[in-house]
């Protein structure tokens, strides 16, 4: 894809372009210097914000800003729900491997270790499955966590989510995904 080729670091401002290799600052700051401090900030910083940049530059840059969003968002809502685990289906993140570790990055940074993103293999259908499980009448206790229901699929499998494929993990400490 156009995203995997680009560099993100000529188009983000880093903390290292703000302080440097300045390892007391950075320490002071607890932030490592490879860490984005502004989406898109050293195109502002530029008289001529097109200059030296590529398609790819670019597309890699706001691949990571529209991914790290999501993670934020993520992020936040597992804190607010008390979960540990964020599972993370769609189109979006299919053979996006970019983004798949740049979530698994950035949930891991922002959590401090204590979350994790999971990816399941065959994300593309659970849309179709929730759909499914709405028609049905199928929800979600809080409580457990798990589907509350008596019913079936075609009376013979009952829906649980013992069911469900355990998803593939992918934690990464990437620089720049």
């Amino acid at each position: 894809t156009l995203a995997a080729k680009g560099n993100p670091t000529k188009v983000d401002m880093m903390v290292g372009d703000i302080y440097g290799n300045n390892r007391d600052a950075l320490e002071k700051l607890g932030l490592p210097s490879n860490l984005v401090a502004s989406s898109f900030g050293k195109l502002v910083a530029k008289q001529n914000p097109a200059s030296g940049l590529k398609e790819e530059d670019l597309a890699r840059a706001l691949l990571l800003m529209v991914t790290n969003n999501i993670g934020q968002v993520a992020y936040l809502n597992a804190k607010l729900h008390k979960t540990p685990r964020i599972y993370f289906v769609g189109n979006f993140l299919r053979h996006n491997k970019i983004s798949q570790r740049r979530l698994a990055f950035a949930i891991d940074y922002w959590s401090k270790g204590e979350m994790e993103a999971l990816f399941l293999e065959h994300e593309g259908y659970f849309g179709a499955l929730g759909a499914f499980l709405l028609s049905q009448g199928i929800s979600h206790s809080a409580e457990t966590g798990f589907v509350q229901t008596e019913k079936t699929v075609d009376d013979q499998i009952p829906l649980s989510s013992a069911s469900l494929r355990k998803p593939e993990k992918l934690r990464n400490r990437c620089d720049t995904c």
